[in-house]
């Protein structure tokens, strides 16, 4: 009878420190902004140097920011994971933007951001993880890294309003339903990295519970074996492979609206199919225009003016007070000082003053006299 007391005891004893344990993790997790995150350090015999993991995002604001931007430091270790589910069901922000930190973003982390409508990732992340963008259905492009290699299973699945993805030139698998029910995206650009292509990854949407069948695009460099192999034993509605040669020029688009930091971001498109080919470079591109700066060219190109006729107008002032210095010399008469010189000018003006206004009065009397 003790030892059932005592087992009681020692059970709500524990279960009342595991709670308040749980209590004090929770409470003083770690957090940067808006962020929360955890630092990964090394062990005993490991060989890696410490790294953050974003797992959250949350904020009070009450009119909270529609572009969020990613740490790519946290406490002098580098942002390289955005850990599973981190922006999951965020309703809000049209656009996080991913620093070049990044190399893994783990399955699910913006599953479900409804409001999300563009998303760049950057050469520095190699996976996508499962589910990492599924049903954002308000995202309309997608630009993916050339270090990327792996896009996941149902990565973009029921992305409803997606209409261009940029596939970077590393990409060698492309998960089972990777963009599934992407019923907006029916023209797509394979690069020749492609080795692998999933089952309905591309060209398939849902209709009552089925698979439909999309008229799909393709256009390709040599990768025409592999999407031969990828369509085999299905039914497109048209589908076509089109070679895109490298003689077409792209024509660069203006993709993502401006922020305080970016104009936007760039994607090639054909000039002749009309299609989405290349990202612009490798790297996010920051085409961002400073106007204080021209207003400041500006300001300088004034001055610069102002500065010249001022110059120009004191060389002949000079040259003038030299050439009647000379004139006195010859003459003999004596160098004024420069107070004197000025001294003289004033009485002059004094004298120009009083004869112009005796020949206003005489002008006066004159028209008196005829009146």
């Amino acid at each position: 009878m003790k030892s059932a007391s005592l087992k009681k005891l020692l059970t709500v004893l524990f279960s009342f420190t595991a709670f308040f344990a749980l209590f004090v993790i929770t409470a003083y997790a770690d957090d940067y902004g808006d962020f929360t995150y955890s630092l990964v350090e090394p062990e005993d015999g490991e060989d890696f140097e410490s790294y953050n993991e974003i797992d959250g995002y949350s904020t009070d604001d009450e009119t909270p920011a529609t572009v969020v931007e990613i740490p790519s430091e946290i406490e002098d270790a580098a942002v390289t994971v955005i850990s599973a589910s981190a922006f999951a069901w965020n309703g809000t922000v049209e656009e996080f933007i991913i620093p070049d930190t990044v190399t893994t973003i783990e399955d699910g982390a913006f599953y479900n951001c409804t409001a999300l409508k563009v998303v760049v990732i950057p050469d520095s992340v190699t996976y996508i993880g499962d589910s990492a963008f599924q049903n954002c259905t308000s995202l309309e492009y997608v630009i993916i890294g050339d270090g990327v290699i792996t896009v996941g299973d149902v990565a973009f699945k029921g992305c409803s309003s997606l209409a261009a993805v940029g596939l970077g030139s590393s990409v060698q698998t492309i998960g089972n339903g990777a963009f599934y029910d992407c019923a907006a995206l029916t023209e797509i650009f394979i690069p020749s990295s492609v080795t692998s292509i999933g089952s309905f990854a591309l060209g398939y949407t849902q209709e009552d519970d089925e698979e439909k069948a999309l008229d799909m695009t393709f256009y390709t460099e040599d990768t025409v074996a592999v999407l031969e192999s990828y369509i085999s034993g299905t039914s497109f509605g048209s589908l076509s492979i089109a070679g895109c040669g490298d003689d077409h020029t792209p024509e660069w688009v203006l993709v993502r609206a401006a922020t305080e930091e970016y104009t936007g971001l760039e994607i090639g498109i054909c000039s002749v199919c009309k299609q989405l080919l290349m990202r612009d470079n490798n790297e996010i591109s920051e085409v961002y225009e400073d106007d204080s700066a021209l207003y400041t060219l500006i300001v300088a190109v004034i001055i610069v003016v102002i500065l010249v006729v001022w110059i120009v107008i004191y060389i002949k002032r000079s040259k003038k007070r030299r050439e009647k210095a000379i004139e006195d010399y010859k003459a003999g008469r004596p160098l004024d000082s420069e107070e004197e010189r000025k001294a003289q000018e004033k009485k002059e003006k004094a004298k120009e003053g009083k004869k112009k206004a005796k020949q206003e009065k005489r002008l006066e009397k004159e028209k008196e006299i005829q009146g």
